[in-house]
């Protein structure tokens, strides 16, 4: 069973960020698998470390396009990343400290966390790349 399902109504347009989105949901149902199979301690924490570096990298992408093209929620989106990462980072701290680990919980608030920010916050720029010729 997969915990997150990414799929077509999720797509932003964009071949890269869709690409990138569905690398950030695989991450989130490898902590899921992991927690299943009671291996959930020796894998979150490497995956969280991975999901707070590869958001960056991810938003860095983003936040490129959104400049390069004038994107006007440019400010009000870098600054969602900013706390999406800082939340993210904040868990993996919280976690390499022992205060906290893997469950439901943090797998939910992961999977909140990512579907909000597509279909939400991601959504938002889908027909003004797609205005510009950006696919």
């Amino acid at each position: 069973m997969t915990f997150l399902l990414w799929d077509e109504s999720m797509s932003v347009g964009v071949a890269e960020f869709d690409a990138h989105h569905r690398k950030l949901v695989d991450l989130v149902n490898t902590l899921f698998d992991a927690m299943k199979t009671g291996k959930g301690k020796e894998v979150m924490g490497k995956v969280l470390e991975e999901l707070v570096a590869y958001s960056r990298y991810h938003f860095e992408a983003e936040e490129k396009l959104m400049r390069n093209y004038e994107y006007p929620a440019y400010i009000t989106h870098r600054g969602e990343h900013e706390h999406l990462v800082e939340e993210v980072l904040a868990l993996s701290q919280k976690f390499q400290a022992g205060d906290i680990f893997l469950s439901l919980d943090i797998l939910n608030f992961l999977k909140e966390w990512l579907s909000k920010h597509i279909l939400q916050s991601d959504m938002a720029y889908k027909e003004f790349f797609k205005q510009k010729g950006i696919r």
